[in-house]
């Protein structure tokens, strides 16, 4: 019973502290500082946005170097794919949170290497916890990883934890990537493409294959194929390489 009182005085001092963060540096030292130790984790990465395209905003706290913010806004990758099966799971578990044990972070890097994905090797477990936004109709989820193999929490503090989080990170300033896709496309006078064409070239810009974007975009690799063929014509190039460098230029305007 002491420990249980214990638990309880920690998780109200840890929503009370709170309610101060103002910033992006206060929300990693209260993750740091107080969130940890009742809830131990060594990532948390919150994904927000259309997860049925793919087109999500990220953010995320980390002391590993390497896990930024920034790094996998420059490159997301197949954490984007990552995050929309997540966000399924979630769904498909009425929308309960849910714990993986024993998660394959080197084989997610495998399939799709970048800087970002290579640091997350070292993570073996993680828990998923999803926000509801019927008005925005934004859901968001925070995925929390773990270098052990089994992630433990308890249970009867996740329920109080989660809505504190969630409007803390809410109430900080969005980190926003340096140039987004639709300046840098707009920047090149694409505006012949279709909203498809943009979202596939956006994919392609990312490292996807055919298969890949296929699946994320819902549509098979053959129609994915043929809207390269068209976007091709359009920037009179004759491959993806070659596409990906026309648009290199611009990435500083």
């Amino acid at each position: 019973m002491v420990n249980l009182k214990q638990n309880w005085e920690a998780i109200f001092e840890v929503i009370q502290k709170s309610y101060a963060i103002e910033k992006h540096v206060d929300f990693f030292n209260w993750l740091k500082d107080d969130v940890n130790p009742v809830l131990p984790h060594d990532v948390l990465l919150a994904a927000w946005g259309d997860f049925s395209s793919g087109e999500l905003n990220y953010d995320v706290a980390s002391n590993i170097p390497g896990l930024t913010t920034q790094r996998l806004i420059d490159a997301p990758g197949i954490v984007s794919y990552l995050m929309a099966n997540l966000h399924k799971r979630w769904i498909d578990n009425d929308e309960k949170w849910f714990v993986i044990n024993s998660f394959d972070a080197a084989g997610i890097h495998a399939q799709s290497p970048t800087p970002f994905t290579s640091n997350l090797i070292e993570m073996h477990s993680l828990l998923v916890y999803g926000v509801k936004d019927l008005r925005g109709k934004h859901d968001c989820i925070y995925v929390f990883f773990d270098k052990s193999h089994v992630f433990n929490i308890q249970h009867s503090l996740l329920g109080l934890l989660m809505p504190h989080l969630d409007a803390a990170l809410r109430r900080v300033e969005y980190i926003e990537p340096s140039m987004s896709d639709e300046d840098i496309l707009e920047s090149i006078a694409l505006g012949s493409l279709s909203d498809r064409e943009h979202e596939i070239l956006h994919w392609v810009r990312s490292g996807k294959t055919n298969i890949e974007i296929g699946m994320i975009l819902s549509i098979s690799s053959n129609t994915v194929k043929n809207h390269l063929k068209r976007i091709f014509q359009k920037l009179d190039v004759s491959c993806r390489a070659q596409a990906v460098a026309k648009l290199a230029p611009h990435k500083g305007n």
